[in-house]
């Protein structure tokens, strides 16, 4: 038995070390804490940089037995303790702890409990949790032991992929800003100096009407290609699908963008997607359509600031343009409800003129 658990604490180890698909390795990590710990069940839960349970890798149960189980985890109770007390805990009865809160309808009964941190360095990532210990009343020292060396081979698995994530996220990025400033310096630059001098040209008396004709449509047609491209460098520095408020905000931005001969900015401040509720996102959203569709049609501007900061739970969106400025007792609808919107959300909405020119718009939310 001896013999079978170590080889089985091997393989795990070994799986790790290959570095193949993360979710594939941590399912197998599972499998072999079971065998080793001679466990009935076994769980393992990593955690977002906001300390909730991103993944939830479990075995030992059906699927028939899962689909009963009304939710799973959300790192509360006794999964939640071992998150913010991270060091081994082993319980002959599960119900013996005061952290715990009992299981969800359609869960199986447990009893005996071993979970085991998952770190690297002084970060928590996570836990393996077992269950139920096949041929006795509780996990043992030993169980413990090798479940400890397991936990560390996945915290470095789970380390190794976010970095890999992030190194090749950054490679993207990084390629993407690289295209933008070619497209910008070397496509935009000429095309801009190709249009100085057909306007120069058009300037002279010596030209034919026809002549004339021709040269201000390829002048106007520079202008829609130099619009394309500073469009096409928009979504270069705009990443993919974002999950979160930062990406339905970007998206909202790029289909006004697309759609409209205005350039359009947008820089984040703080924890967005992580420290901001979702009962904020419709009208994070809501907000940035209404000033934009507003600056757009009423303000007769070039360029549109847009700015969101997340800090000691307050939300900032902030809206400027450099066009005419805010007239009072223009438009009201649209202003009422972006107020209205802010005492729904404990804020306040302020719009101002912007010295020399421009409007300046402020909504908040407080969570």
């Amino acid at each position: 038995m001896v013999v079978s658990r170590l080889s089985a604490l091997s393989d795990a180890v070994i799986d790790v070390a290959k570095g193949e698909d993360l979710g594939a390795s941590l399912k197998r990590l599972v499998e072999n804490a079971v065998i080793i710990s001679e466990a009935t069940y076994g769980a393992l839960g990593a955690i977002s940089s906001d300390g909730r349970l991103e993944e939830f890798t479990y075995v030992g149960l059906s699927e028939e037995s899962a689909d009963e189980i009304e939710r799973f985890p959300e790192g509360k109770g006794l999964l939640g303790h071992l998150l913010a007390h991270p060091t081994p805990l082993r319980l002959a009865s599960i119900k013996s702890s005061e952290a715990s809160v009992g299981f969800p309808e359609g869960h199986p009964a447990m009893n005996s409990f071993l979970g085991v941190p998952i770190r690297i360095r002084d970060e928590i990532y996570g836990s393996l949790y077992l269950t139920e210990k096949k041929g006795a009343l509780e996990f043992t020292e030993e169980d413990e032991r090798l479940v400890v060396v397991l936990a560390s081979a996945a915290g470095i698995a789970i380390d190794n992929a976010r970095g890999q994530a992030a190194q090749n996220q950054v490679s993207v990025l990084a390629e993407r800003e690289r295209i933008g400033r070619d497209l910008h310096d070397l496509v935009i630059q000429r095309l801009f100096a190709t249009g100085l001098s057909l306007q120069a040209i058009a300037k002279d008396e010596r030209v034919p009407m026809r002549d004339l004709k021709i040269i201000q449509e390829t002048i106007d047609n520079l202008d829609l290609t130099v619009q394309e491209i500073r469009n096409t460098i928009f979504e270069l520095q705009t990443p993919g699908p974002i999950a979160g408020l930062r990406g339905l905000i970007l998206e909202e931005i790029a289909i006004f963008q697309g759609k409209n001969a205005i350039l359009i900015s947008c820089d984040f401040q703080g924890q967005i997607d992580t420290a901001v509720p979702i009962s904020l996102t419709e009208h994070s959203i809501a907000v940035i359509r209404e000033l934009l569709t507003n600056a757009i049609k009423h303000a007769r501007c070039r360029q549109i600031d847009v700015s969101i900061s997340a800090n000691a739970g307050q939300l900032d969106v902030k809206v400027s343009d450099d066009g005419v400025g805010y007239i009072e007792g223009g438009r009201k609808s649209g202003l009422l409800n972006l107020e209205e919107r802010a005492k729904k959300c404990k804020g306040a909405f302020s719009i101002t003129k912007k010295s020399p020119k421009g409007t300046h718009a402020l909504w908040i939310a407080t969570y």
